[in-house]
């Protein structure tokens, strides 16, 4: 199998995952965080009467430049059915979004998440590759400046080891940092 097949089948079982996500899992999809067409969130809410609920945020990869929320629903059927909420980001990947928007955006988000969802017991990140970083960034955050201190209590992030070879190629630097015309 190319490179290219490998993609695309990739994309294709996080496609059917995020689809069967949403025909098990109640929803509320493109909950908007903020002003711009990305800043949309994907929620899937567990079947209990609970409001003590944990929080996954999950932030998805694609190199800063491919995929969205909605093909990030994947992971919410077996962690809804452990009773926990799932809140897939989304946000402008290049060459809309530029790093320091993509970093504001997932900032953002984090800050309506916690203020819409402030009765949860456990809030915790979800970041695979670009999304990964963006979970670290989020870790980074002066939260002073959005007078609130979400409190955090675990992160996942895979896939980051392979993004800073990548990136440090300047066509790829170029396409994902700096701010679009």
């Amino acid at each position: 199998m190319d490179a290219d097949a490998v993609i695309q089948a990739h994309v294709k079982a996080l496609k059917a995952g995020t689809e069967r996500a949403r025909s098990l899992a109640q929803t509320l999809l493109n909950i908007p965080y903020g002003e711009g067409d990305g800043e949309k969130l994907d929620v899937y809410i567990p079947k209990t009467n609970s409001l003590d609920l944990n929080l996954v945020i999950y932030i998805h990869g694609g190199y800063w430049q491919f995929l969205s929320k909605e093909e990030s629903g994947f992971l919410a059927v077996p962690l809804t059915e452990k009773g926990v909420v799932v809140v897939a980001v989304g946000y402008d990947i290049a060459p809309k979004g530029n790093m320091d928007l993509m970093v504001s955006q997932v900032r953002r988000s984090v800050v309506s998440i916690v203020q819409q969802y402030s009765h949860i017991r456990g809030l915790y990140l979800c970041g695979h590759s670009a999304g990964a970083h963006l979970a670290a960034m989020v870790l980074s955050t002066d939260w002073s400046q959005y007078s609130l201190n979400p409190q955090i209590k675990g992160v996942y992030a895979s896939g980051t080891h392979v993004e800073l070879p990548v990136l440090l190629q300047y066509s790829n630097w170029l396409k994902v940092c700096v701010v679009p015309q």
